[in-house]
């Protein structure tokens, strides 16, 4: 029997390696969001407009969707480690200038800084952990693998809100740059580039590595073939094609969708709870994060024997009631009882899509793949932010609950063109 037909409990799924890439989306997820719901606060404080601090939000997302462009073939060709460096490094100086820079218009520049750090982090992080997995279990695991991702969406806009209470007014920078530091040091720890030999053995990229050395030698060895094999493989990928992978569609369309929609919980609950007279929103992302939790460690087994149509149903329909309580919220208690609708519809909906994304690729594009599905989300909250900060200062919150209400049922309409309806298609 080929090793890509073992069992699944013959190749381990919590290895150092994998749980360090889990450990990498999370610290990056705070920085982001404890940005993204921080922004507002902050640009509030010194007295500017929701729809300035939407604007930043946007401009964080458009540097970080640049930067996924780019990063995917980067990461692909050149490794996964040196992009997270690069990574992480920008992410801290995005936030740690903002110290000695305060006001408006530098964040203009820092907020770009911030976005493509982040971005480079996570496609870097989200591809390694593709690499770390065996072939058998890659659904499964990165769907344990969101659990940092999703963990990290909701923690973060309650760590920022948090330090945007404290007396220091770029309290918020100092927070992040600490964030950013730990995640350095996670990022540094990353090697199994050099070690492939303690990766599963049906991981993709050791398969692939291995091929590649295997290669490398026979073409040292004078072997006209491998040589050609070689570059027809190196080269297959040029001009907008290295860039876009359009198999990932089929989860980045729908993401970048319901993401318009994710964009009011994650960027305006501080501001709408403040407006309601409410005095602890963290609570509504403390109760996601909860939430968040039971979907990943049922997330595997539900991803095997729900067909994904259903479970992004479900998804989506967690998505609408979560608005509904919103619109309705009488009591504080409501409002962090629609915070478990929020952590449940996340919960399901990114590694559902990640995983889609993914495994519609081919393994020597999982970099590409994976910057796809990111750019999508970078976007979605991006404009979202931005579009919805605008109707706030017109119209007030009402109007934006409902069009987040109506971007799950547009993403779900999406999802019914583009996902896949063979069988063997589904998420395993």
């Amino acid at each position: 029997m080929s090793s890509a037909k073992r069992g699944r409990g013959t190749q381990r799924l919590w290895t150092g390696d994998f749980t360090l890439t889990l450990a990498i989306a999370f610290c990056a997820f705070v920085s982001c969001q404890a940005l993204n719901n921080g922004t507002p606060l902050y640009i509030t404080r010194i007295g500017g407009s929701t729809g300035f601090a939407g604007a930043l939000i946007l401009d964080f997302s458009i540097a970080a969707a640049v930067a996924r462009l780019f990063a995917g073939r980067i990461i692909d060709r050149t490794g996964r480690k040196r992009i997270m460096v690069a990574g992480a490094l920008l992410l801290i100086a995005g936030s740690a200038l903002a110290i000695p820079l305060p006001g408006f218009y530098p964040q203009i520049v820092l907020r770009a800084l911030q976005g493509i750090g982040f971005a480079f982090v996570t496609t870097a992080s989200a591809t390694a952990a593709a690499d770390v997995l065996p072939t058998e279990r890659l659904g499964e695991g990165i769907g344990y693998y969101a659990l940092g991702q999703s963990l990290g969406m909701a923690f973060g806009p309650a760590f920022g809100i948090f330090l945007c209470s404290l007396v220091f007014t770029e309290s918020l920078f100092v927070g992040v740059a600490g964030v950013g530091a730990a995640l350095l040091i996670l990022v540094m720890c990353c090697n199994y580039e050099k070690h492939i030999e303690r990766l599963p053995e049906t991981s993709e990229y050791r398969v692939l590595e291995e091929r590649r050395r295997r290669l490398a030698e026979e073409a040292a060895e004078g072997d006209v073939e491998a040589v050609e094999e070689e570059v027809v493989d190196e080269n297959r990928y040029r001009g907008l094609a290295a860039l876009f992978e359009k198999r990932a569609f089929v989860g980045a369309l729908p993401m970048i969708v319901i993401c318009l929609g994710f964009a009011i919980p994650v960027t305006y609950t501080a501001l709408y709870a403040q407006s309601l007279g409410f005095s602890n929103a963290g609570m509504f992302f403390f109760v996601g994060a909860i939430a968040m939790t039971a979907p990943r460690f049922l997330g595997g087994r539900l991803l095997d024997i729900v067909p994904p149509r259903i479970l992004f149903a479900l998804t989506n329909l967690c998505g609408i009631v979560m608005f509904l309580m919103l619109i309705f919220a009488q009591s504080e208690l409501m409002l962090y009882a629609s915070g478990l609708f929020f952590g449940v519809s996340m919960g399901f909906a990114f590694p559902l899509l990640n995983s889609m994304a993914v495994k519609n690729t081919p393994p020597e594009r999982w970099g590409a793949a994976n910057a796809m599905f990111f750019l999508a989300n970078d976007m979605g909250v991006g404009l979202g932010a931005w579009l919805w900060g605008i109707v706030v200062d017109g119209f007030g919150f009402l109007p934006i609950m409902v069009g987040g209400a109506a971007m799950f049922v547009l993403g779900y309409v999406i999802a019914l063109i583009v996902f896949p309806r063979e069988k063997r298609d589904s998420i395993a």
